[in-house]
């Protein structure tokens, strides 16, 4: 039966996200890919040594190079049978955000609930790009950044905000449903082989200076423990949960906390209505961010 999550009573929710991410972490450690527990998971692995409590979801960084490998690992050798690899605003190899989820689940988001896409329990992968250290180059990046990112909300009607953003997002309806999308990619990947100090994760909420980390922040990983398992996160992880959030171990007012969730309706063993492993999801094409 699916669930709507009116409370924290989560943990078979966060147990199946932890499934997921530990298949990740199997494959990434296998074949010698990097990737970092990152914003709110990274948060969680050290201020509670597993999920925030009424997290659900659990996101990590990829970077373009370690991405690549395990999407071509995964197409190749991955258990389809389990999991399913989803691209958002897919694009000559590049992408805004990918998913991987679980089959056998459903995890609906309320936007999302009317659309044509695989609907499984996910771990959300974010791309870590190179940012430029010219101030006009990385002004540059950000907006097209920000563009996908209300391009995105505007394609699944996102109406949770007001004023001149409910204006953009109206506006931004009126135009076709990848206007623009493929242009502003490459201006996201576009520096990643350039010698730089920083790099930058412009894909999501945090504003320019939030989302701009020194590189070596990132040079090694290590493991934590994270609930029962062990997962990794960037060496210097504390300096890079204080530059995002400053006081990370202050807990947030609990009216903020439902606007961190995503789950509308879940199930940890019920698969979605339209599941087919065999089947293409007609809607994915507009998914961007």
């Amino acid at each position: 039966m699916l669930q709507c999550d009116n409370s924290w009573k989560i943990t078979p929710l966060q147990n199946c996200i932890l499934n997921v991410a530990k298949y990740i972490h199997e494959i990434c450690t296998k074949y010698g890919i990097s990737y970092y527990l990152m914003g709110g998971s990274a948060l969680g692995a050290i201020r509670h040594k597993g999920f925030i409590p009424w997290d659900d979801d659990l996101d990590i960084f990829m970077r373009p190079d370690d991405y690549d490998r395990f999407r071509r690992i995964f197409k190749q050798n991955g258990n389809h049978n389990d999991f399913y690899l989803q691209e958002w605003g897919a694009s000559n190899g590049m992408i805004s955000l990918a998913k991987l989820r679980y089959n056998h689940s459903t995890l609906i988001e309320e936007d999302l609930k009317d659309w044509n896409i695989h609907h499984g329990v996910y771990v959300d992968i974010f791309i870590l790009h190179n940012c430029p250290d010219n101030k006009f180059s990385r002004y540059w990046q950000y907006l097209w950044a920000k563009y996908l990112v209300a391009k995105g909300a505007a394609n699944r009607n996102y109406s949770r905000r007001g004023g001149i953003i409910k204006l953009i997002l109206t506006l931004m309806r009126l135009t076709p449903k990848r206007h623009l999308v493929n242009h502003a990619l490459k201006q996201v990947y576009k520096y990643n082989k350039i010698p730089s100090t920083h790099y930058c994760h412009f894909l999501g909420r945090a504003r320019l200076k939030k989302g701009l980390y020194p590189k070596f922040y990132f040079d090694e990983t290590k493991t934590v423990n994270f609930e029962k398992t062990q997962l990794y996160v960037p060496k210097q992880v504390e300096a890079y949960l204080k530059d995002r959030w400053g006081d990370y171990m202050k807990i947030p007012p609990i009216e903020e906390i439902k606007h961190f969730q995503h789950s509308w309706k879940w199930s940890v063993t019920d698969t979605f209505p339209n599941f087919n492993n065999d089947e293409e999801y007609t809607d994915e094409k507009n998914l961007i961010c």
